[in-house]
């Protein structure tokens, strides 16, 4: 039986498949690829070789994880939703003794940016936007109002007044009061090396932005928050893939969060050079890899199922 790699919570995820399979043909064509989700019916089903109609994490015991990778002969696992972070964070040092190579940080590092009161709590931040439990501590007139743990978009409630907030807040388990800052929101996608190098980061704008996701992109070369991104990502040891959404304005940088995985439209980033799945294949068998990145700039269209790629 040929490898396998298990991608989970594929859901509706085309991209990152797309991405994801060209990584593994080029790393070994003979890798089988198996997509998971809790949703028996999800779209991506036929984009995968098998699909695994998987377990609710909460029912999900690490022996049954590690029969099902044995008796697939997975090596690989790639989780993609932020909650699946915390789980197999806490199990990659497990697997790896059996031989599979999880493509997440550490769970501390997991952790630290799961959490986004103890994400700007850290005063290693200086840049972070603040973050509070309590609506009177923040200062502006208007708000952002989202979930403290897990995906920032979920749930949000974006440049709302303090009244409107206070209605909002009670629909949310966890709620936490940003400041509204205005300005240009950029992602940046950043690679981090089994060293704890950052070997590539790629600056992106948000032009369009529908439920949190980019769906029109345009990569950047602004180096200061290059610099800043990769400090950042070296500083916290956030191994492998990264995103950092970010606000910049006359004011300077405003860190909003970061994610530990690859996000919706970071497969923008992967099409100008940074070819984050394809170097954790490589570094999983001990071999090195040269980061080339296209200067110009790139305008990523995702309106359809297919991205579209513009040189600008």
């Amino acid at each position: 039986m040929h490898s396998a790699v298990l991608v989970t919570s594929i859901g509706s995820k085309h991209a990152l498949l797309r991405v994801l399979k060209k990584a593994m043909y080029d790393f070994n064509p003979s890798l089988l690829l198996i997509g998971a989700d809790i949703n028996s019916d999800v779209v991506t089903k036929s984009s995968v070789d098998i699909f695994w109609h998987m377990p609710r994490l909460d029912e999900l015991t690490f022996q049954e994880l590690l029969n099902y990778v044995q008796e697939n002969n997975i090596s690989y696992i790639i989780p993609t939703r932020d909650a699946e972070l915390l789980f197999f964070s806490k199990y990659k040092t497990s697997l790896l003794n059996y031989g599979v190579h999880t493509f997440v940080a550490d769970v501390e590092v997991v952790n630290f940016c799961y959490d986004k009161l103890h994400f700007y709590t850290q005063r290693k931040i200086d840049w972070a936007i603040q973050t509070s439990t309590t609506l009177e501590n923040i200062q502006t007139e208007n708000i952002v109002l989202k979930e403290r743990f897990g995906a920032g978009a979920k749930d949000i409630k974006c440049n709302v007044t303090k009244t409107e907030t206070l209605t909002f807040a009670d629909s949310l388990q966890n709620p936490i009061f940003q400041p509204y800052i205005s300005g240009d929101e950029y992602s940046i996608d950043c690679y981090v090396d089994k060293h704890m190098q950052c070997r590539a980061v790629v600056v992106r704008s948000r032009d369009v932005v529908v439920n949190g996701e980019s769906q029109i992109s345009t990569t950047k070369e602004i180096p200061e928050l290059k610099q800043q991104a990769a400090a950042f990502v070296e500083l916290h040891r956030i191994q492998g893939h990264s995103l950092l959404q970010v606000i910049l304005n006359e004011k300077g940088s405003h860190l909003i969060e970061c994610n530990a995985r690859f996000g919706g439209a970071s497969s923008l980033s992967e099409y100008v050079g940074l070819r984050s799945f394809y170097w954790f294949f490589l570094e999983s068998v001990g071999k090195k890899f040269l980061v080339t990145l296209q200067k110009h700039s790139i305008q990523q269209r995702r309106l359809s199922k297919e991205d579209t790629y513009h040189e600008c």
